[in-house]
């Protein structure tokens, strides 16, 4: 399965909302905290605008106002409290304020691993772990579908997005300082007689004939009753209906006519 069919079976069941789209409409349920970086636009005669990075003891300096607490509150809390404060000193008439994210930086999650665009990602509102894995493009051809998850405290989880997709298992929310990592799926080497020879992901509950069937099948000149199973360092004959084990090497001879 390629990188985009991977995306597709992870992202079509879940609503995923472009970073792009969300950047704005995720500031409403966005508390600030230190680092963030904010524009402050203060309408009325005398109004300024200011861009400032929130300290971290949580707090802005803002000409006309002086200090105001920024942390833990949304854009919209903070505008209404910088109106009050320029209301109680009359310094502007009627004014009105808006406070809009420039960078966030105070809230983020760590996407690490065999995803489409790994990196640092704001948790810029609510998101569960799979609108996190469709905002960095999914997961890539060859990773497997179980992703490990580590809170900031150190406790860790083991996910599976397939079954969550299928709604086989819950979606979970993230929280400022999680890790998420994508490891790479157990994989098979074939070759001999066959399709395609070369090294595949380890797909769940796969067969020695579906093992097959993934590399393109037998040529004609192969048979797929004559493969040969090596594991653990010892040669076998494969049964079809066998489950593949990591690291199984397959062989595909030639077929006796």
């Amino acid at each position: 399965m390629n990188a985009l069919k991977r995306v597709g079976v992870i992202a079509a069941l879940i609503v995923a909302v472009p970073y792009a789209a969300t950047a704005q409409t995720g500031e409403a349920g966005y508390r600030l905290g230190a680092e963030d970086q904010i524009e402050v636009q203060i309408y009325g005669t005398g109004g300024v605008t200011v861009r400032t990075r929130i300290k971290s003891d949580g707090s802005i300096t803002l000409p006309l106002v002086g200090r105001v607490q920024a942390a833990d509150q949304t854009t919209q809390a903070l505008a209404a409290n910088i109106t009050a404060a320029l209301k109680r000193g009359d310094v502007i008439r009627d004014p009105i304020v808006n406070v809009e994210i420039a960078t966030y930086a105070s809230r983020m999650v760590t996407m690490l691993g065999e995803f489409g665009s790994p990196g640092l990602l704001p948790l810029d509102r609510p998101l569960s772990l799979t609108e996190m894995v469709a905002r960095v493009g999914g997961l890539r051809n060859g990773a497997s579908d179980t992703v490990l998850l580590r809170h900031a405290s150190g406790s860790t989880e083991q996910h599976n997005l397939a079954a969550i997709a299928k709604g086989e298992a819950r979606d979970v929310a993230l929280q400022s300082g999680d890790a998420v990592y994508a490891m790479g799926a157990p994989q098979y080497y074939i070759y001999g007689q066959i399709g395609n020879a070369g090294l595949y992901a380890i797909l769940p509950q796969m067969t020695v004939r579906q093992a097959l069937a993934r590399a393109g099948g037998p040529t004609l000149a192969g048979s797929e009753r004559k493969i040969t199973l090596y594991r653990d360092g010892k040669e076998q004959d494969a049964e079809l209906t066998a489950l593949v084990q990591p690291n199984d090497v397959l062989f595909v001879r030639e077929r006796v006519f």
